[in-house]
Formats: C-alpha cells, sequence, structure tokens
C-alpha cells in the first residue's frame, strides 16, 4: 500500500542571471518546509532573447499569483 505526502512552502520568484549571462527566473522558499528541495536551486530557463525586463515582469507577475510551491511524494510501504 502506497501513502501520498504532500510538503507546502511559501515561495517567491526571482530573476538572476544564468551561466550564459542570459535572464533566468529561480524560486525561493520563505522557509525549509519541502524536504527534497533542501540545498536545491530550482530555476526556470527562458527562451532566447528574453530580456531582464521582460524577465522581470514574468516574475512580477507569477509573485502577484503564487501562493504555494507543493510536493507530493509517493512513500511505498510493505504490508505483511
Amino acid at each position: 500500500m502506497s501513502e501520498n505526502r504532500t510538503e507546502r512552502a511559501g515561495c517567491r520568484f526571482v530573476v538572476r542571471k544564468g551561466q550564459d549571462q542570459q535572464p533566468v527566473l529561480t524560486l525561493e522558499l520563505f522557509h525549509n518546509t519541502v524536504s527534497v528541495l533542501n540545498n536545491t536551486i530550482l530555476g526556470f530557463e527562458l527562451l532566447g532573447g528574453t530580456t531582464a525586463e521582460q524577465a522581470k515582469k514574468i516574475a512580477d507577475v507569477l509573485n502577484e499569483r503564487v501562493l504555494n510551491i507543493f510536493v507530493t511524494a509517493s512513500a511505498l510501504s510493505k504490508s505483511s
């Protein structure tokens, strides 16, 4: 039998420069309440040609509308 476990955290989107100096969106958690994301960076690469200003607008819209991030993990348990 399997049991699902969901963890949530408040978050915000931030524009940063990627390795190629192009803007990327990263997700910052307000608290470490999503254990699978501890010590990780979750980022989103944008289409080529996206300007820093456009990336900021995307981040602003997401920050206005996204409340939390959630992750649901399925844990398998053995029953005798």
